[in-house]
């Protein structure tokens, strides 16, 4: 009996969300052990064949996912409840499916996404909270926000971020458009915002560790610029550890040149999700 031809086959897309701390990030690895993995292996049990998944991130080891997006395909009649509680029930308990859905053959998580939101937590001073700490990076010294804030607009634009960039990245090119940079303060707690149109490997952490090293005075706001402008990993600041680093919204729909994050956020145009 001939099989199937696999991009012939309906195309299903997943809305997952995602605790990283005990994935060994996003792609899957020869080890197993990755949220890829793990979904690739419940969704074989459920549809009994094996499956490929196509995520939109590849979100590092032990990086959060608020939103992440996904694609396979199937031949298996879709029953969206029964597939949604399904799944829920044979992932571990820090994956959650929020959604399944069909989509057009032609639509792909990576290539029809629009931008991405961001978002770090720090955790300021001596006092622990375990709520907070656990998503969060605790820097237990002062950190001069409004330095870090005057810095953070220099990343607002199209630059080459190889200052930014884990050095083992692949990418072919290192220029990127960040949009917006908002850091909110709410008492021992700072929340970094960042949206693009895409990232590079390790950049948003290298941008909030650098930004940290200026609220500690380790470097001048004012150096930001030239720590852009010199293409070199080894004159920024530190990578920030990965627990304190979420993604929160893939954009399917084209977003504006210049945008007010939070208002971008709270407008509702990241929960416009049709491709």
């Amino acid at each position: 009996m001939n099989q199937p031809v696999l991009s012939t086959l309906p195309k299903y897309r997943l809305d997952l969300q995602y605790i990283g701390t005990p994935f060994l990030g996003w792609q899957s690895q020869p080890q197993g052990g990755s949220v890829q993995d793990h979904l690739e292996k419940a969704l074989a049990t459920m549809l009994r064949h094996p499956v490929r998944v196509t995520g939109a991130s590849r979100t590092d080891t032990g990086v959060h996912a608020e939103q992440q997006v996904a694609t396979f395909r199937t031949e298996v009649p879709y029953a969206e409840r029964a597939w949604i509680k399904s799944l829920n029930g044979l992932l571990p308990k820090e994956i959650g499916i929020a959604g399944v859905r069909p989509v057009a053959h032609d639509f792909h998580p990576v290539l029809a996404a629009r931008g991405k939101a961001y978002r770090y937590r720090v955790w300021c001073g001596v006092a622990r909270n375990p709520w907070a700490v656990a998503h969060s990076w605790q820097v237990v010294a002062a950190l001069d926000v409004e330095a870090m804030q005057r810095a953070a607009k220099e990343f607002i634009g199209t630059h080459d971020y190889t200052s930014f960039c884990a050095l083992d990245s692949s990418a072919k090119t290192r220029e990127r458009t960040v949009l917006a940079v908002d850091i909110i303060s709410q008492g021992p707690l700072l929340e970094f915002w960042v949206i693009g149109h895409g990232f590079l490997k390790q950049m948003v952490r290298s941008m909030v560790g650098t930004l940290v090293d200026i609220g500690l005075g380790k470097f001048a706001a004012d150096d930001l610029r030239g720590i852009l402008a010199a293409r070199d990993r080894r004159v920024a600041g530190r990578t920030a550890p990965a627990q304190g680093l979420a993604l929160v919204q893939i954009f399917y729909e084209e977003i504006a040149d210049s945008v007010d994050l939070r208002a971008q956020l709270v407008s509702g145009l990241g929960t416009k999700l049709q491709p």
